[in-house]
């Protein structure tokens, strides 16, 4: 622009010079142009906004939601062209949609070409599809907009952004290989039963030792002896899901993209399994999850939003594990409730998770192992009661069959 009005200056003295009243007349009309260009590139974007809005932010896989841009002009100033251009996950299915390739990985973009009138609104509507889990960012988005005749451009990049939670795939234990009726079967553990103190069903005499805080005070009142309260058993077992992340023995040898989404998936229909059937459920991973780092510890409870918490830190999980299996079992499962029922899923079945589950097995602990991969008859544990629930051959059979 400082060569425009340059320009313009020396064509408006040379006009004068040479007394050149259509040459005069010609700089005039540029000068204009030069203006209006000038004033049309400085607030273009002033007023105008961008924004994303999502009929749903949570999808279990394969659903989908509305997606709408809304870009409003709010100024008496109209604008000639404005593109906008929206980073979206490359992995998710957008229709219909403009799309074009993003310098960034496993990204593309969202193309909007469009003018607007002064205070104009325009609303385009787009269908997202969830055919991956995880947890995808859609942002942030740049706005580029300048004159009419194209001279100049100005742009503005808009940070925010949305994320949308696709959850993992939910199948029944029998598409699994599981047994659809107690799974895990009824075992018989070396503790009692946690005792339920919801579930009173009488008294009896106080003897050394027992808990102050289960004296029956009434009874004890009525039969002129103390007497101790007395519960039924928790009718059902917790369920503690414990997730091996890791494909490989090694986090350097790297990762098997299929066999961890199978465990993920076997894992939430674990925990949906259990949650349906009223039992108290919980999960425990050796990765974190995005964003924050949190660590995966969410201990069995059975209230209305535990399957959430479950789904959503499986969407959110890392690739990569950070610890091995056998350290989240070791310093988890001696804080569990008792009679809690412990389920290993893993790809990976080490000398160290074999002796970790033979520790807990003879501390009386209920437990089992679901096997993925390649079967190992080494990796069973006297005890342990395994399934093998196949490799990459039955994760397709199961994508297949969940597509269809």
């Amino acid at each position: 622009m400082k060569s425009w009005a340059w320009g313009l200056a020396g064509l408006s003295l040379l006009a004068i010079l040479l007394r050149n009243a259509p040459l005069l007349l010609l700089t005039f009309f540029l000068s204009l142009i030069a203006g209006a260009t000038l004033l049309w590139l400085r607030a273009c974007l002033q007023g105008v906004t961008y924004r994303r809005r999502f009929s749903s932010l949570r999808l279990f896989h394969g659903e989908s939601t509305d997606l709408y841009i809304e870009i409003a002009n709010a100024k008496p100033l109209p604008l000639a062209w404005l593109r906008a251009e929206d980073e979206l996950p490359k992995v998710l299915a957008v229709e219909p949609a403009r799309l074009s390739a993003s310098h960034r990985p496993g990204r593309q973009r969202l193309l909007n070409l469009l003018s607007l009138r002064w205070y104009e609104r325009v609303t385009r509507h787009y269908r997202v599809t969830g055919v991956q889990r995880g947890a995808w960012a859609f942002g942030p988005a740049r706005l580029i907009s300048g004159d009419m005749f194209g001279f100049s451009v100005r742009e503005e990049t808009l940070e925010r952004v949305d994320t949308l939670l696709v959850y993992p795939r939910l199948v029944p234990l029998i598409a699994l290989g599981l047994p659809s009726d107690r799974p895990f079967g009824d075992f018989r553990a070396m503790r009692r039963l946690a005792e339920d103190p919801l579930r009173l069903n009488g008294a009896r005499d106080y003897v050394s030792g027992d808990s102050m805080r289960h004296v029956h005070w009434k009874a004890s009142a009525h039969r002129g002896t103390l007497q101790t309260k007395t519960f039924d058993a928790s009718a059902n077992r917790p369920l503690a899901i414990f997730l091996n992340i890791n494909t490989y023995e090694h986090v350097w040898e790297g990762i098997d993209p299929e066999l961890q989404e199978y465990a993920i998936t076997t894992a939430a229909s674990l925990a949906n399994w259990a949650w349906s059937q009223g039992q108290a459920v919980g999960l425990y991973a050796n990765a974190v999850t995005q964003p924050g780092a949190h660590v995966v510890r969410i201990r069995p409870a059975g209230h209305r939003d535990q399957l959430t918490l479950i789904l959503e830190a499986l969407a959110r999980l890392v690739p990569y594990g950070r610890w091995a299996i056998e350290d989240s079992l070791r310093g988890e499962a001696l804080h569990l409730p008792y009679g809690t029922t412990v389920v290993v899923v893993s790809a990976r079945v080490g000398t160290g998770l074999r002796r970790t589950l033979l520790y807990l097995h003879d501390r009386g602990y209920a437990v089992s192992l679901v096997m993925l991969g390649q079967a190992d008859p080494a990796a069973l544990v006297p005890g342990v009661r395994t399934f093998h629930i196949g490799g990459r051959e039955a994760w397709h059979a199961l994508t297949s069959l969940t597509l269809a």
